[in-house]
């Protein structure tokens, strides 16, 4: 392959990377954006809880409804067998007393884009 080929091809790829990281950054940004909005006043403003409302958000992923050390949980959550996934989250999110009959969780998200954007974000958190 030419020299000429081999930069060209670099190039594309570079290209392609950079567009995908950030049409992420921008996906995680309006989740940040979303998050300030509709969830930092129970959850805190970095999503670990520095009220007494809402659990810690930071490291929600993999982890049992409830089991968090902070905040103040459902009795749902606690006695639910819900592990925090991207498709529990979903689901939850979107219709939080359906999904968990009895949550304190009052915020819904029921726009899939704002969904996504949001889980993003979530998926950032320390």
């Amino acid at each position: 392959m030419s020299i000429l080929k081999r930069v060209l091809v670099a190039g594309l790829l570079s290209a392609a990377l950079h567009a995908g990281a950030a049409q992420a950054d921008e996906s995680t940004d309006a989740g940040r954006h979303l998050f300030e909005r509709r969830c930092q006043t129970c959850h805190g403003g970095t999503g670990r809880a520095d009220t007494a409302m809402g659990p810690s958000l930071a490291r929600l992923y993999g982890r049992k409804a409830g089991s968090g050390d902070s905040g103040v949980h459902s009795r749902a959550a606690i006695e639910s067998d819900t592990v925090w996934t991207r498709s529990s989250l979903r689901r939850y999110l979107s219709e939080p007393g359906r999904e968990m009959p009895g949550t304190l969780m009052a915020v819904r998200v029921r726009e899939p884009k704002e969904l996504d954007d949001l889980l993003n974000f979530l998926e950032t958190l320390p």
